[in-house]
């Protein structure tokens, strides 16, 4: 309960975070695979740099840390398809990022307890619920048709990026091999440590510059306030809330007595 989260109720607006502002800190992690058979190395011809244009091939030595004159065609190709798959990656990893949690019969977080200690202030905060076909259209068209939806997988071991499959896919060497390699890219920021499963993650990425994006009054179904959140606080929260989205139904996170357990109800 703060005024970043008042104000952004009040404008309809949904803040999307940096990667590297999240508490996991092994977000993003993945393995690289840097190894290709000589034999597709040393299909790389290199042009003349007077063919290349004398500047920019010197640019793009120094990028790569390489010397003019002491590397052979295989390494210039090698750093070449290195870097390249570095800048998919950087600019997947600069998306912006709003994080979620899936409701689902088997398995609804809005009853967990770490939820509401971890993300509501230990029952002092409030969750909002979405449906999530309505705010992922909006976010698409709040993002210029630049965000993508994606479900967290958990697992023990982080995803590997295979170089010799990026330079397949691009099709670099004339390969038919139809791999979408920026799929691949997109699950390292789509996998997490299986100690994180109780959240069932879904998150929308945004390659817009905008860090809040908007979306429609029906969006928003519910409001479930913590029980323990103070009576004055409620009452704020819920003016803001209803000066902006009229038909929204309000919750209460409850402990249920002689249980670890919670209950919601409507209020």
């Amino acid at each position: 309960m703060n005024t970043n989260n008042l104000t952004a109720l009040a404008n309809k607006q949904l803040w999307f975070s940096d990667q590297y502002d999240f508490n996991d800190p092994f977000e993003g992690a993945h393995i690289k695979d840097n190894q290709v058979p000589q034999d597709i190395l040393d299909t790389f011809v290199c042009k003349p740099k007077q063919e290349v244009d004398e500047e920019r091939f010197t640019k793009m030595l120094n990028e790569m840390g390489l010397q003019e004159g002491r590397f052979t065609n295989a390494q210039l190709f090698k750093k070449i398809a290195e870097h390249d798959l570095q800048v998919i990656v950087d600019i997947v990893h600069g998306s912006k990022i709003v994080c979620l949690s899936l409701s689902e019969q088997d398995n609804d977080p809005i009853y967990n307890n770490l939820m509401w200690s971890h993300y509501a202030d230990g029952l002092r905060g409030f969750c909002l619920v979405f449906d999530g076909e309505l705010l992922q259209q909006d976010i698409y068209n709040s993002s210029n048709k630049s965000m993508r939806p994606i479900k967290i997988q958990y697992q023990n071991i982080p995803n590997t990026l295979k170089l010799l499959d990026f330079i397949e896919s691009e099709s670099v060497l004339g390969s038919d091999n139809n791999f979408n390699f920026v799929d691949a890219v997109t699950k390292t920021v789509a996998t997490k440590s299986k100690e994180w499963s109780y959240e069932n993650e879904f998150r929308i990425l945004s390659l817009s510059k905008s860090q809040f994006h908007h979306y429609s009054e029906g969006s928003l179904k519910e409001v479930v306030i913590g029980e323990k959140m103070p009576l004055e606080q409620r009452k704020l929260l819920s003016d803001t809330v209803k000066s902006a989205h009229s038909n929204v139904t309000f919750k209460e996170a409850r402990l249920i007595a002689d249980s670890y357990s919670l209950e919601i109800v409507t209020v």
